[in-house]
């Protein structure tokens, strides 16, 4: 280990010790008395009978005099206990802690020591700790062989202390079938034959690191390679499975140089490898190992049979996501889980940043804004958190991975970042990763950083949005000479206080009353506005004031019934961004009761073809979600009706296939357009849709993968018993894990309930592998959350064991909060009760405030559709009606 790093790492490890002695009330963490310097680990699985035998030595230095080490164990046996100078331990396990105790004979002297333990352990069926994943080929079933670690589950392979700021460096090996691939965070140091056809695979020593970012993967696998600034790139694929991985080795290639120019630092490790895996998790797509990137292949790999446009874009993003975190979470990690956001709010943004330099022409950032109105939906309800939130415990860790903590901390970088400037913010987090590489940081040392190299302060902002939660609201009225903009809180309920205040940087654009001349965009206004002190932007009455301009801010806005009169009238000529900030705040400022939500209705009015994609897919998006609400009410036939309406221009234009040159950004258009039309029957797209099908299943080369995907939810959600019958057919015979995954899932998608509940019971049967089956209940459920719910009690152990730990304590009321029924309200709050353990019932918190949410729009709301679509029905009759004196 070169000098500087050994530096780092001591003064890291000195950190850790202050840390964990200064840890906050309520908190469980380990003592204090015991760090751990460097782990030595040999792992023997039993794939075959799901068991593991391991032996770790820990080199450990002991900061106080002790007679007992704790540190973490999950349903691990050990064998022998001991510490180089103090013999043999006793051992007992908390279960509650998940900690083992290990007690000596005689006192610990300060000093270092080498502890060793020989243990067995459990390999599980679903991502935590070392883990299975079987997949048919045509050869046969095969297994493969994972870890995954976040955020507490490295305790579940062998004893350590796992948590983040306990960094320490690892040596590593495994004993696998001498045919087996396999890799780990470092490259293989050595291999040794093994009799059995067997061999010991000897991996490189880790730097610091934390204990959930260990990995090592065994299976049938083969790599494809390129060396990229000296970094021996690797992309693992299953035998057979190379050709899908190009794209996803170009994509890691193109990046790693970017963003080692942006964080001014060179990756420090000799390898990257890309691992896709089969299967799926309900909690994560990837997990950003160092060196060693777990992945599951549909966020990884290319089939052009199955992959549309949307998903290779996906892919991108995951990739540039899970890249950003070697620096942004891996070579700097977050002390305590608090300060979760540090990885992933910056990976999300990072990932947007990148997509953004290499491909302009998606258009993501209008994308992160709909990701960031999805966040409000969490933020303006019970159930939010700051973006910095107290954590107590691993449970809290696990409901910690949220919109909050990725899309508003995401968004909140990017609103930061346009305040003080790309130059001046990079220099920060240049210098940020450099003081803290191999460390352990805080929030404020970044921010800390930032100001230092800004001439603009960010602190009392930054402080604003990361420690409280919520979401201002800017209120925007016309005065005498200009507008007047003052704060208030934007919120569904009263679970934050009314009178919370933030310091937000305002941007607003004076535009002229006729926007389309070369000048309009040329008189800007930028300032900060508090809650205490109202802002006047100068203009005169010939003028529109649109704020949030370019849509960088995390706020909404609310304007007063004139000036959105003057907006709405030039609502086709603003940008694309703009139009789809206008779309959103409306959307939820309707929804919330804050406006009429016809507001809404009054801009989908103005809807054309010629529109922008993005803007154009949120408006279907979200005339299908206002129609979830009309269900099985009487006025969902006109509703209907009018979505049709609305969309008929855009279906006309888009048709069912992409015409030579088009824009690739409609192909994601196109695909919502016609599934919105079908969910609004549309009988010629339905009778479309059914041609199509019958074609695919003579041959399945018939549809290409857009089209594919477009006909087959199309089918799945409107199918007759005996097409629900022909997708379970085809879900048996898919030629790819990925392929079966996607088909057992579109099996849930049924609006019949018969066939929905038919779906849930085949989850229940070994036909369906096992991480596939949770997908099945999930699909049931948005349409049918109530009936999902409840057979998840009648068979909730079956469900609970195709469900990582991690997510079970989140999948129910993930699930339940899709429900407008306050009957289901006393359901969860009994279930939670029974069910899930007290420091873990956030999420049905978060699922109550939903529910309560989604009733008072089908109450309150719905009613205010009907009664404008009414009106307008009457408009127009009265224009048919002759013209007599």
């Amino acid at each position: 280990m070169p000098v500087k790093i050994l530096s780092a790492v001591l003064l890291a490890i000195c950190v850790q010790c202050i840390s964990a002695a200064q840890a906050p009330t309520g908190r469980i963490v380990l003592p204090a008395t015991v760090t751990p310097l460097h782990y030595t680990i040999d792992i023997n699985p039993d794939s075959t009978n799901m068991r593991f035998s391991g032996e770790v030595k820990i080199d450990l230095k002991i900061n106080t005099p002790t007679q007992a080490i704790v540190l973490n164990a999950v349903n691990l046996e050990f064998q022998h206990a001991s510490l180089s100078d103090a013999g043999a331990a006793t051992v007992n396990f908390d279960e509650e802690q998940q900690t083992a105790t290990l007690t000596f004979a005689k006192n610990l002297a300060v000093g270092k020591q080498t502890l060793a333990i020989r243990y067995t352990g459990m390999i599980n069926q679903n991502a935590a700790g070392l883990f299975l994943l079987d997949y048919n080929t045509a050869a046969g079933k095969k297994r493969a062989l994972f870890t995954h670690f976040e955020n507490s589950e490295a305790r579940r392979m062998f004893p350590c202390w796992d948590e983040p700021g306990l960094k320490a460096t690892f040596d590593l090996s495994i004993v696998a079938a001498s045919n087996d691939f396999t890799l780990s965070n470092t490259p293989i140091k050595k291999t040794e034959a093994l009799a059995g056809g067997l061999k010991k695979v000897h991996f490189a020593t880790s730097p610091a690191m934390s204990t959930y970012l260990l990995f090592f993967g065994i299976g049938d696998y083969e790599r494809v390679t390129r060396v990229v600034d000296g970094v021996d790139i690797g992309v693992i694929v299953k035998r057979g499975d190379t050709a899908k991985a190009h794209y996803a080795l170009d994509t890691a290639a193109q990046i790693l140089p970017y963003l080692q120019h942006y964080f001014g630092v060179q990756f420090p490790l000799p390898k990257l490898d890309l691992l896709a895996a089969p299967g799926q998790s309900q909690t994560f797509g990837a997990m950003e190992n160092w060196g060693a990137i777990f992945y599951f292949e549909n966020v990884l790999l290319v089939d052009p049979a199955l992959t549309t446009e949307s998903d290779r874009r996906r892919i991108f993003s995951v990739i540039a996501h899970e890249m950003a975190h070697q620096w942004f979470g891996d070579l700097v990690t977050m002390a305590w889980w608090d300060d979760l956001w540090l990885n992933e709010g910056f990976a999300s943004w990072m990932a947007y940043k990148v997509s953004d330099h290499f491909h302009p022409e998606w258009k993501v950032w209008m994308d992160a804004q709909n990701a960031t109105s999805y966040a409000m939906l969490l933020d303006a309800r019970a159930g939010t958190h700051p973006i910095i939130q107290p954590i107590n415990d691993v449970l809290q860790a696990n409901q910690a991975f949220d919109s909050i903590t990725y899309q508003k901390g995401s968004a909140v970088i990017r609103m930061l970042e346009t305040y003080i400037g790309e130059k001046s913010f990079r220099a920060g987090v240049r210098n940020y990763i450099r003081t803290h590489a191999y460390g352990n940081a805080v929030t404020d040392d970044l921010w800390h950083d930032l100001d230092h190299f800004s001439s603009t302060k960010i602190i009392e902002i930054a402080h604003d949005f990361t420690k409280q939660a919520g979401i201002p609201l800017v209120d925007v009225s016309a005065t005498e000479h200009g507008w007047r903009l003052t704060q208030a809180r934007f919120a569904n309920d009263d679970s934050t206080p009314a009178d919370r205040s933030w310091h937000v940087p305002v941007n607003a654009h004076v535009l002229a009353a006729d926007i389309t001349g070369s000048d309009n965009l040329n008189k800007q206004w930028q300032g900060v506005l508090s809650r205490t002190a109202a802002r006047d932007v100068p203009g005169n009455k010939q003028e529109v004031l649109l704020v949030n301009s370019n849509q960088t801010g995390y706020y909404r806005t609310r304007y007063s019934p004139q000036t959105y009169a003057a907006l709405v009238k030039h609502f086709v000529q603003l940008s694309p961004p703009d139009q789809l900030g206008l779309l959103n705040d409306s959307r939820e400022l309707g929804y919330s009761g804050y406006a009429p939500l016809t507001n809404f209705l009054s801009l989908v009015d103005q809807v054309s073809p010629e529109m922008d994609a993005t803007v154009l897919k949120t408006i279907a998006d979200r005339l299908v979600n206002i129609d979830y609400f009309y269900t099985d009410l009487p006025g969902q036939k006109a509703y209907r009706a009018y979505a049709r309406d609305k969309l008929q221009p855009v279906y006309e234009k888009l048709g069912w296939a992409a015409q030579t040159g088009e824009n690739t950004n409609f192909a994601k258009v196109r695909s919502t357009v016609l599934q919105a039309m079908a969910q609004f029957d549309d009988a010629k797209v339905l009778q479309e849709a059914n041609n199509r099908f019958a074609d695919f299943l003579k041959d399945k080369r018939s549809l290409s993968s857009e089209t594919r995907k477009t006909v087959l939810s199309i089918i799945a959600a409107h199918a007759a018993p005996e097409q629900w019958q022909q997708l379970h057919e085809l879900a048996k015979q898919a030629d790819s894990p990925l392929e079966q995954q996607q088909m057992y899932g579109l099996l849930g998608m049924a609006n019949d309930r018969s066939l929905a509940t038919k779906a849930m019971q085949l989850s229940l049967d070994k036909e369906v592998i096992i991480t596939t089956r949770p997908i099945i209940i999930r699909n049931v459920a948005k349409m049918y959350p109530e009936l999902a719910f409840d057979f998840i009690v009648t068979h909730h152990d079956a469900v609970m064991t195709a469900l990582e730990p991690g997510a079970r304590t989140r999948f129910v009321p993930g699930l339940a909060g899709q429900s407008y029924e306050t009957t289901m309200i006393d359901k969860l709050d009994r279930y939670a009760e029974g069910n899930i353990p007290a420091s873990a019932r956030q999420s049905a918190v978060k699922a109550i405030a939903s529910i309560k949410y989604y009733s008072a729009i089908r109450k309150d709301r719905i009613p205010e559709v009907d009664r404008w679509l009414n009106s307008k029905q009457k408009i127009v009759l009265l224009t048919r009606l002759p013209n007599h004196i």
